[in-house]
């Protein structure tokens, strides 16, 4: 996928996969050295779990490697035979600037994404948020081995914001960051309104929309009882949770195909869902231009060569 004239893989680790610096989550260690193919992963664009400006607790405690301390997080919860995840992490880190301290980041020799969310309650704060992560970044670009990418997460259903809202302030995220000069991509989930992608598309300031994150507890579309085997969330402690896996597929479609229908002709990735190779076909003929895959690294690893195989074979 060439995004501003730089080339990223077809198949991207949609954030949060691999952890803030790829280096992944205690599991993948054993799916590495245990499942055949696996180590392709090594072989897609990278995207790093979001970080918010400030160190946040969020519902996932870590310890100093940013690692879970919980060997099964308590906010996630795995449903293996229906192929889906529901989990309220709600955006635990140390902050951009421990991370831009480790020099990891730095390192990587191969073009990837930092995503960032800002999280304050009021608007004007999540702007002067913004700003404060753009200065900082700034600050380290140039220590970067390679070519970077920005995205911008408006979709997190763990903060305790209306997604919705944060849809409306995209525009405004978006010409700050645009000063940056570097690929811009806007994370977002299928409750987006159509004439707010439109006006993201006619301003340019944007390079490619990710179509979607987790869905929120509660949206329509999901059978949710059936999911989750109980008609309640058992996160809703934790505000619900956001559902990840094959079940979130049809939503992901139908709302690229309705962008499509709509005359939306800016690059798209398709993520949420793709649990085999017959599902980056899917994607293609709903009008995406690349894949993001998440919930089957953890929930079908054996199956993931055969994914990005087919992504780049069809993309």
């Amino acid at each position: 996928m060439n995004i501003k004239n730089l080339y990223f893989d077809n198949c991207f680790l949609a954030s949060g996969s691999l952890n803030f610096f790829g280096d992944g989550w205690w599991y993948d260690f054993w799916y590495k050295a245990f499942v055949p193919g696996f180590k392709i992963i090594e072989r897609t664009t990278f995207v790093a779990k979001t970080t918010t400006l400030y160190e946040r607790a969020g519902n996932m405690p870590l310890n100093e490697n940013f690692q879970p301390r919980e060997i099964i997080p308590k906010c996630i919860k795995a449903y293996p035979l229906k192929g889906a995840m529901l989990n309220a992490v709600g955006l635990s880190g140390p902050g951009a600037n421990a991370l831009f301290e480790r020099g990891k980041w730095q390192q990587i020799d191969r073009p990837f994404f930092i995503s960032f969310m800002a999280v304050n309650d009021d608007p004007d704060q999540r702007l002067k948020e913004t700003t404060d992560f753009l200065f900082l970044l700034l600050g380290y670009l140039e220590q970067f081995k390679t070519n970077i990418g920005l995205q911008i997460n408006i979709s997190c259903p763990n903060t305790k914001h209306n997604t919705k809202d944060l849809a409306n302030e995209a525009l405004k995220i978006l010409k700050l960051v645009s000063g940056l000069k570097i690929p811009i991509d806007l994370k977002v989930n299928t409750l987006i309104n159509t004439e707010v992608v439109r006006e993201i598309e006619r301003s340019g300031l944007c390079d490619v929309l990710t179509l979607s994150n987790t869905i929120p507890y509660g949206t329509e579309g999901i059978n949710w009882k059936n999911v989750l085997g109980r008609k309640e969330s058992p996160l809703q402690h934790l505000g619900g949770g956001g559902l990840s896996g094959k079940v979130i597929l049809p939503l992901v479609l139908n709302k690229i195909k309705d962008l499509r229908s709509a005359g939306i002709t800016m690059p798209i990735k398709g993520s949420g869902g793709i649990f085999s190779a017959n599902d980056v076909d899917k994607m293609k003929m709903a009008g995406a231009n690349a894949i993001e895959i998440g919930t089957v690294l953890i929930l079908r690893p054996w199956r993931v060569k055969a994914i990005i195989d087919r992504a780049n074979e069809i993309f």
